[in-house]
């Protein structure tokens, strides 16, 4: 097939790149806290759902380079294994992080005020997050 500059400038070609992927690196370690994660997250995550009045569908572990969790529109939940690595209110921080996206797929008021009500201290947990990096 070819592809002229016109047909790019007109729309009807277009092109995309994408940034590869980071892989986080398999160690003894890494796959010790999936052991201890998945033992572990999956549980306090229902309990807090349980507390806090939310369902979700499906819990995932994952190593994740950049996130510690993520929520999808499916109600699926992806918790970092790297979590572990954290005290146990960080944990809490931001599995309720995830829980609230559940009802607010955003970062909006009515998500924060959610937050709020859950997580009284989630401003001052939220800047203990950030002091941890994930490699």
């Amino acid at each position: 097939m070819k592809i002229s500059i016109t047909d790019i400038l007109s729309g009807r070609v277009r092109i995309v790149w994408r940034r590869r992927r980071r892989k986080a690196a398999v160690t003894p370690e890494t796959e010790r806290l999936r052991k201890e994660a998945k033992a572990y997250l999956p549980v306090r995550l229902k309990e807090l759902a349980e507390a806090g009045g939310f369902s979700y569908n499906s819990v995932r572990i994952k190593n994740n380079v950049s996130n510690w969790g993520s929520c999808s529109s499916k109600g699926n939940i992806n918790l970092n294994l790297n979590l572990m690595r954290l005290p146990k209110e960080l944990q809490d921080y931001v599995m309720l992080h995830e829980l609230c996206h559940l009802r607010y797929m955003n970062h909006g008021p009515e998500f924060h005020a959610m937050l709020e009500k859950l997580c009284p201290n989630h401003r001052e947990l939220r800047k203990k997050l950030r002091e941890y990096r994930l490699t």
